[in-house]
């Protein structure tokens, strides 16, 4: 499944069409160009084109629907690429679709009721790309909306793609070497899982990444550092509110483990402030603290966002044409870190009694900083469960 077409680069289009300065309309145009190179790829790895799903939402524009509130379809996103508010690609799953999460996660709950995968694959949550993130926050939602794992007994695994220059390590062409997870991302380290590739699968991946010709004459040292002796994944974070500690799901050798490991979630996303993220119970409803990095500046907002996950229709519903129209209930809560000499530097957030039982058995929580109205740091969404 592809979220977006990859109709955002303007450089790609310029060479692609031969011009400095790419119209709306040569955007779009290489949105099909990437559509079809993808079908190809796919194609030499053995999927059938009627089995590729194209969402068609808006390259570079994902993160900016969560960030700025484009929940529904009557505050839809503009894409500052192609200068489309709606789906344009008739050879796509939704043509039309307004350009706002409510219809991304219909999408998404729809393909999910009529797939019913028993393994779902998303990008990590500290992934530096802005789609990767918002990709992992929307499917995550859905996902818990849906309560999917817990009807399905699907696993759940997240893969790195962008996470810092020196990662992977060598960049380039290294079949011979194998993809080591990314150091730092969480703690207590998370026991990757890595399924290891046979030479043929490792010929049939370069293959397949050949046909990427648009991205390959600016990324092929990157990209190609990904052909490797094997792939790697882990599971995602869960904050679990059981009494007496919190816990962060972890992994016993190659499976998803049920039962969570007692640690906080740690998180290195791109400036490295927000250190880790953790939940208790207090006596009057659960403090949420991120450990910083250093000392917090007095110019920095310190934002907790908080997306419960409601109840929603019955995957069979969805298979018998019920549409899903997610009402999101958002609660935000802002601090003032102290930034004395005393360390750890902590930012604490405390969301009361009241608002824990608006939110039901769990919510999709991120710690932020902010400056000047834009985002420094994210700890990614992180699934807290509440235990009532």
């Amino acid at each position: 499944m592809f979220m977006t077409m990859g109709d955002g680069s303007a450089v790609a289009a310029g060479m692609l069409f031969g011009t400095a300065r790419p119209s709306l309309h040569d955007m779009v145009a290489l949105g099909l160009r990437r559509r079809n190179e993808a079908v190809a790829a796919l194609g030499v790895l053995g999927v059938d084109e009627d089995d590729i799903v194209f969402l068609g939402y808006p390259d570079g524009g994902l993160a900016d629907i969560i960030d700025n509130r484009h929940w529904g379809p009557a505050k839809p996103y503009t894409s500052k690429h192609t200068g489309h508010a709606g789906n344009p690609y008739v050879s796509s799953f939704t043509p039309d679709a307004q350009y706002c999460a409510s219809r991304i996660v219909d999408d998404l709950a729809t393909i999910l009721a009529e797939y019913m995968p028993d393994m779902v694959l998303v990008p990590h949550p500290n992934d530096t790309h802005s789609d990767h993130w918002a990709t992992y926050a929307l499917t995550m939602y859905t996902i818990e909306q849906l309560s999917y794992v817990e009807l399905t007994g699907a696993s759940v695994l997240a893969y790195m793609l962008h996470t810092g220059p020196d990662w992977p390590q060598p960049w380039g062409y290294r079949p011979d070497l194998p993809l080591d997870p990314p150091r730092g991302r969480d703690s207590p380290p998370t026991a990757w899982i890595s399924a290891e590739l046979t030479e043929d699968a490792i010929a049939a991946k370069l293959k397949a990444l050949e046909k990427y010709r648009s991205q390959l004459s600016g990324l092929s040292a990157f990209l190609k550092s990904f052909i490797r002796t094997n792939e790697s994944f882990c599971s995602v974070p869960v904050l679990d509110l059981a009494p007496p500690q919190v816990f962060g799901r972890t992994h016993k050798n190659d499976a998803p483990s049920t039962r969570p490991d007692p640690s906080p979630f740690r998180v290195l996303p791109p400036s490295g402030e927000i250190r880790s993220v953790v939940a208790n119970r207090t006596d009057d409803g659960v403090a949420v603290t991120a450990v910083l990095a250093w000392r917090p500046s007095p110019s920095v907002t310190y934002r907790l966002q908080i997306v419960s996950c409601d109840p929603a229709p019955e995957l069979s519903g969805l298979l018998y044409g019920q549409r899903l129209r997610p009402t999101a209930k958002e609660l935000t809560y802002e601090t003032t870190p102290s930034s004395g000499q005393r360390r750890p530097w902590e930012a604490v957030f405390l969301i009361p009694q009241h608002d824990l039982e608006s939110l039901g058995p769990k919510a999709l929580i991120e710690v932020v900083t902010i400056r000047r109205g834009l985002v420094l740091d994210r700890s990614g969404w992180i699934l807290l469960r509440l235990c009532q």
